[in-house]
């Protein structure tokens, strides 16, 4: 057998994952050592034996044989809580073409100090204030007893909860986590948005009192770094939070829980270009956990996983107490215009806001869009004002300055055109903003609240906008995305989906499925205490198959209808595709490098039986704060062929050009 080294992190800080040491493997550890275990190695001049981490075994010696020193021991032939995320690592290295030091600084805890303060943080009240959980459906604890029965026989499945919106999916959540933790075992759920990380720590802490860590964006790496530690210490029993609350050192890990699985926010655009859903299932594996997905509308990849047999399939189809699902109502805006409407706002949703307003009801109207207009154009030239480091337009605000949403440039909008000094320039299109000024000039009786990226950025802001909507200290809640996911308003009748086509011709073949999502999820915040809800929504193609399928709340209508499309155009699930994303600030080198890689690629390509590479071409949008973009895109329908193409492209090192890999892309570029 040939003689195998060992790279080796001493201390497992944050700062220190890329000082790796290597030393050699002794006959007798050979077939023993693996990486992420704990291993005992002599540091130093003194040669005093330490404790350190292998984090990749390899037959090549990186120095002079006769410098390195061999492995002393290994202490503990079990994978430590430190170990088991180090495999993590090195899985998710070779998933998904990552290096090991991009992939360690994903899953280690940071380690900081914590800036000491007596200061109450307003995040942390979490205000949000939820009704005692009801009583258990039928269905429900069936599914609970279910999960139990598994767990207690060993069995660590991964399950696809598809529950219809206001279902009760939260009270299986607990349940369940209430089975593992009475097994001395540890929780982490995760949430796809901050604002959902309130509500849910609310509900939580009702059942598991202070035993409950948070993360969230706003907090700083100490702040973090101090909810990590109460998981390693054993101080609590569950952690909330986003994507990256699924590195939390829990030590007795047994349940990790998805909620809205289908969301977008759960795939990483950084390399590692990581899916939280992939990456759960094999910590779950590793770790002997169980993973419980849930959404209303499952992802066509779970769905189609759930129908295979890899995943095991739950469902919920009624709402707690036989409550209805919302009436739903399509308005054909190019109807409106007919008619001389040139409002925003139809005459059927005109009515139904007044109508709402009369009964002291409530209102969410839901646009995919912050700002105050989509952007600025010469009506004599036809000349869009774009950001000068990236190309895209800027959107105007009611500030009076235009934004760019990628890169944060701001510049004061023209008076007029840049291009042929025409006074005829102006902002067209629909943003949140204009959707609010709108709304306050037909219904000035209302109270208002506006909730998107600009008025959630100030830490706090989030909590105090649910909040107040909570308590009814607004009539209508104005918002993107965020304000249709997961949020329990009782007093809400009444849902207008302003433009539903603003994601649906999006360069992106997700872009059916994403508009489904965010119709049926918005459609869902409508009618979930006592009253029947109501959702309208307002579109230019009434006869897409994604919003007639929303409007019948029919998701299983949709995946089939899906499904036929990915099949006859290959695309995930049926294959595979990864994006290799080219990056650099000369464009030039970046064109000819792109071709030249793009060549070989084909090349290296030709014998395999399903993989095949596209492009190159400009991403959709080629520049981004003055760094160009280029993009190939790789179709395979063989996971080991697409591997091959993986280390192939990893050999490439050009000099001033980025390249990453993303298998499978919840977006396109």
């Amino acid at each position: 057998m040939s003689q195998k080294y060992a790279d080796i992190i001493i201390d497992i800080s944050h700062e220190a994952v890329d000082r790796t040491f290597q030393y050699i493997i002794p006959e007798e550890l050979k077939g023993v050592i693996e990486v992420g275990m704990q291993v005992s190695v002599p540091f130093g001049n003194g040669k005093r034996d330490r404790r350190g981490y292998v984090i990749n075994i390899t037959d090549k010696p990186s120095y002079d044989i006769d410098k390195l020193k061999s492995i002393s021991g290994v202490p503990d032939k079990s994978l430590a809580m430190e170990g088991k995320l180090i495999k993590l690592a090195a899985w998710m290295k070779e998933k998904y073409g990552s290096t090991m030091y991009n992939a360690l600084k994903t899953v280690m805890p940071v380690k900081e100090k914590v800036r000491q303060t007596t200061a109450k943080v307003v995040d942390e009240e979490y205000v949000i204030e939820k009704p005692p959980v009801t009583e258990l459906s039928d269905n429900q604890q069936t599914l609970i007893e279910e999960f139990e029965r598994d767990y207690c026989q060993g069995q660590r499945l991964t399950y696809l909860l598809h529950g219809v919106t206001g279902s009760g999916k939260t009270e299986v959540y607990i349940e369940c986590i209430k089975k593992v933790i009475a097994q001395g075992k540890q929780a982490i759920v995760l949430v796809p948005e901050i604002a959902l990380t309130y509500q849910n720590v609310a509900r939580f802490k009702q059942h598991f009192g202070e035993r409950v860590a948070v993360i969230n964006s706003k907090q700083s790496k100490g702040e973090k770094y101090r909810e990590f530690m109460k998981a390693s210490n054993l101080e609590v029993d569950v952690v909330i939070g986003p994507r990256s609350a699924l590195f939390a050192p829990c030590r007795n890990l047994g349940l990790i829980v998805i909620d809205e699985e289908h969301d977008n926010a759960y795939k990483s655009e950084q390399a590692p270009c990581y899916h939280a859903r992939e990456t759960a299932i094999e910590r779950g594996r590793l770790e002997g956990a169980s993973v419980i997905l849930g959404s209303a509308t499952p992802t066509i990849e779970s769905y189609s996983f759930a129908k295979l047999g890899t995943y095991k399939l739950w469902q919920l189809t009624q709402r707690p107490g036989d409550a209805k699902l919302s009436t739903v109502s399509i308005v054909d805006m190019r109807e409106e215009l007919r008619l001389g409407n040139r409002s925003i706002i139809s005459k059927e949703l005109y009515d139904l806001i007044t109508d709402r307003l009369e009964k002291k009801e409530q209102i969410m109207l839901f646009l995919n869009r912050r700002g105050y207009n989509s952007f600025v154009s010469c009506r004599e030239c036809g000349e869009v004002v774009k950001c000068p480091r990236c190309d895209v337009s800027l959107s105007l605000h009611n500030n009076g300055f235009m934004m760019c949403h990628y890169c944060g440039y701001i510049e004061r909008a023209p008076k007029e055109c840049p291009k042929c000094k025409s006074k005829y320039i102006g902002g067209f299109g629909t943003g949140t903003e204009k959707v609010e000024e709108e709304i306050n000039k037909l219904f000035p009786q209302a109270k208002t609240l506006r909730m998107d990226k600009d008025t959630t950025a100030r830490k706090g802001a989030y909590s105090k906008i649910l909040t107040d909507f909570l308590n009814h200290k607004a009539d209508i809640l104005i918002g993107t995305q965020m304000i249709v996911k997961g949020h329990d308003f009782a007093n809400v009748t009444l849902v207008g989906i302003i433009l539903a086509d603003m994601s649906l011709f999006e360069n992106d073949y997700r872009s059916g499925e994403q508009t489904f999502d965010l119709l049926t999820q918005a459609a869902g915040r409508a009618g979930r205490g006592d009253r029947e809800g109501h959702v309208l929504i307002q579109t230019y193609q009434p006869e897409h198959y994604a919003i007639k399928a929303a409007s019948k709340h029919d998701y299983e209508g949709f995946y089939n209808m899906e499904m036929d499309y990915r099949r006859l155009l290959r695309f995930p699930p049926v294959y595979n595709m990864m994006v290799v994303l080219m990056e650099s600030e000369n464009q030039k080198k970046l064109e000819a490098s792109s071709k030249g890689i793009y060549g070989e690629l084909s090349t290296f390509s030709k014998g395999m039986k399903t993989t095949r590479a596209i492009g190159p071409s400009d991403a959709t949008i080629s520049k981004i704060n003055n760094v160009y973009r280029r993009l190939i895109y790789i179709k395979s329908g063989d996971e080991k062929e697409l591997k091959l193409v993986m280390d192939k492209i990893q050999e490439y090192n050009i000099e001033g050009i980025n390249i990453t890999m993303d298998v499978n892309p919840v977006r396109m570029y």
